[in-house]
């Protein structure tokens, strides 16, 4: 890895920003600390920090209206935005060369490839062995996240490679979390076991997801506490020295977001913020514009650019780095961890191929030629071999979590309360008809998995937690009698058939 000399150099004092994580700039799963607008030479891990440092210079704390309708909207935030205004997070794929100023890191260019199978595969897996070895360094302790997916399992086999290759060097734990008996679960423990790894699994119950729905509110609010599972209680692990992640595997090497193929994406601003109609009208409306240029807001978007390029650029930009890093921070706040798949050197060489060349074959390619014979055990995702169309599903449950059930009984009466509260509906930004019919149309929904409401409740439940737990001020939103009612109409309607579309198809 290249040190962080780009900071100690530069002749600044950029307190804060010399973590473990400053290498990774270039990276596509860089960490991106927050920091203040207005005392730009300052970062931290923990919004707690940059909030403090504001209200000791009696700087005001103010919630961000824009950021909290782009939370009903989407899972995420965009572009560089938080919950407080004047407070951000560090740009996508830039580094700080003195306080407040910041500069593009280079991006690999998108191309039409159709490279020699053999040749390319060569190259890839030997860039992922480089990734991994430069992450892992001189550590004697490491831990992968290991689930039943393909990510994962390509990281195990690389992981392994090199462990063959340095007999002793170091020792590594595997982490893994959801249901007893469980795919994902399950197909974990069989790699560990096979590699002769230890093996620590974390269940999760609806008593994970009530401490999660706190843990997220203090660190910020940004994320739902659905995508949290058992981050936190890993990041309380001893000894151990860094952690290895897969979670960009799907969007680099299956070229895949959501299960949308790069070729097929869309732009990720959706025509509406506010499907359930919980947004006063004058919040949603004042919002949009800047919405729409958070989403561009990097130097990154040029004129030049591909419409698949930019569209590939918009969900690392905002997806994976506003929801999935902001997420695995959970866990690099304590421990540091490292995404797979995202060094320049690797995720250039997927860029470059056509779009029609990129897709799960290479899976199937770099497993074959890692050690462990990873594909003869079933992919998560449907029980049976990977990329198999005929044979019959192994009998495990596919789902390792039930956080929709657990949420709309175990905790319905906390959530319900924090919805209710004072804290929620005296912020004078949601549409206080709009959200009584969200919370019923919520509790109509039957599935044991969660859904966009049990998304949407559940943040509500963090934000509660987040205004209680710091300082932050609130300005009122103009009502508006017509448009608030027709948007609460409007979303009702749209939260009654998209409950019952949930209930009948995941029957």
């Amino acid at each position: 890895m290249q040190s962080n000399s780009f900071v100690e150099n530069s002749g600044h004092s950029l307190e804060g920003y010399r973590g473990w994580w400053t290498r990774l700039a270039g990276h596509l799963g860089a960490v991106y600390p927050f920091y203040d607008l207005a005392s730009p030479d300052y970062f931290s891990l923990e919004i707690a920090d940059v909030i403090a440092k504001r209200v000791s210079r009696s700087a005001p704390v103010e919630l961000d209206r824009t950021a909290v309708a782009c939370k009903v909207g989407l899972p995420y935030l965009l572009g560089n935005r938080t919950l407080v205004k004047g407070v951000e997070r560090a740009p996508w794929v830039e580094r700080p060369v003195s306080p407040g100023e910041w500069q593009l890191m280079p991006l690999p260019d998108h191309g039409s490839a159709h490279p020699d199978k053999d040749e390319f595969l060569e190259k890839f897996i030997q860039a992922l062995r480089l990734e991994l070895e430069g992450y892992v360094g001189n550590s004697r302790m490491v831990g992968i996240l290991l689930s039943g997916g393909m990510d994962s399992r390509v990281v195990a086999g690389v992981l392994r490679e090199v462990e063959l290759q340095n007999p002793g060097r170091f020792d590594v734990v595997a982490l893994s979390w959801g249901a007893v008996g469980s795919r994902d679960v399950v197909y974990a423990e069989r790699i560990a076991r096979q590699f002769g790894w230890s093996f620590e699994h974390f269940p999760i119950n609806a008593e994970t997801l009530r401490e999660n729905i706190d843990i997220a509110g203090y660190a910020g609010a940004e994320v739902s506490p659905l995508h949290l599972h058992a981050m936190p209680a890993i990041a309380k692990l001893e000894n151990i020295d860094l952690v290895l992640a897969g979670s960009y595997g799907d969007s680099v090497g299956r070229a895949e977001f959501s299960g949308v193929r790069v070729a097929n994406l869309k732009p990720i601003l959706p025509s509406n913020i506010d499907p359930f109609g919980v947004l006063r009208h004058s919040v949603k409306k004042a919002a949009e514009p800047e919405l729409a240029r958070d989403v561009r807001c990097s130097g990154h978007f040029r004129s030049e650019n591909s419409s698949l390029r930019n569209f590939e650029i918009e969900q690392e930009m905002h997806y994976m780095r506003r929801m999935l890093q902001s997420c695995m921070l959970h866990i690099g706040r304590e421990i540091p961890l490292y995404q797979m798949f995202t060094a320049p050197a690797v995720f250039g060489l997927m860029w470059q191929l056509a779009p029609e060349e990129r897709g799960d074959h290479w899976y199937q390619y770099v497993l074959e030629a890692l050690p462990g014979r990873l594909l003869d055990i079933p992919w998560a995702r449907t029980g049976t071999r990977y990329l198999e169309q005929s044979g019959e599903a192994d009998q495990l449950p596919k789902d390792y979590h039930a956080y929709g059930e657990w949420l709309r009984n175990d905790l319905q009466d906390l959530v319900v309360s924090r919805v209710n509260s004072d804290v929620i509906r005296g912020l004078g930004i949601f549409n206080d008809k709009g959200l009584d019919k969200a919370l019923r149309n919520w509790l109509k929904a039957e599935t044991k998995g969660s859904n966009s409401l049990d998304e949407l409740i559940s943040w509500l439940a963090s934000l509660y937690t987040f205004l209680e737990a710091y300082p932050v001020s609130c300005q009122l939103a103009e009502p508006n009698v017509v448009g608030d009612a027709f948007s609460a109409m409007r979303g009702s309607l749209y939260g009654n058939l998209y409950v019952r579309a949930r209930n009948f198809f995941r029957e």
